[in-house]
């Protein structure tokens, strides 16, 4: 199974809101199943803002479970899954200079940020996209609005609160922190020595 079908295996039969299809629609058009997550911060390839939402939610589900916080798969695959949607159509390839290995110039494809469709902040933007086509729960819409934590467009007390009032909103907050460093998403490796 590809991502994009694991994505939409997990939309169609975790979220029921009137308008989910409308969504999809909206990301089928879009650039979001072959974005890049970052420039250069994490994920920074064809496919990995899909990427990074999938690890999201699989963090997610995690912590959810491991803190028993209750809510519903519902909400944990709409906060996890579109956490990210201000990064949809704000990419494009640009070519650079850099030395290769034989001390020779060569030219590279990398991506640089080019918003088109400016709206507030990382978390507010997410937010206000999600909201065009399915209705959050306040929950919800603090959920992905925080899910910077003090890195986002809110300040530290407004966040604090958030995060108090909402313990979903902070485990987003760190399935999203989690899914960007590489040690919590390498695959365990055995590194039993064989005796021989």
């Amino acid at each position: 199974m590809t991502n994009k079908e694991r994505f939409l295996e997990i939309v169609n039969t975790n979220i029921k809101r009137d308008g989910i299809d409308k969504l999809v629609n909206y990301l089928e058009k879009s650039d979001f199943f072959t974005a890049p997550a970052s420039t250069r911060f994490h994920d920074s390839y064809s496919g990995g803002l899909l990427d990074h939402s999938l690890r999201v939610y699989d963090r997610l589900k995690e912590l959810v479970k491991t803190y028993k916080i209750n809510t519903t798969e519902e909400t944990i695959a709409i906060i996890s899954l579109f956490h990210d949607l201000c990064k949809v159509d704000c990419y494009s390839v640009e070519q650079r200079w850099r030395k290769d290995e034989n001390n020779q110039w060569e030219q590279y494809d990398t991506y640089k940020f080019d918003e088109k469709r400016h709206y507030g902040g990382h978390g507010s933007k997410s937010v206000f996209i999600v909201n065009f086509y399915i209705k959050l729960t306040f929950e919800e819409a603090t959920a992905i609005n925080c899910h910077m934590g003090l890195c986002g467009d809110s300040n530290d007390y407004a966040v604090g609160d958030a995060f108090r009032t909402y313990p979903l909103a902070y485990l987003l907050h760190v399935a999203d922190m989690m899914s960007t460093i590489p040690y919590f998403n390498e695959k365990d490796e055995d590194t039993t020595e064989e005796n021989g």
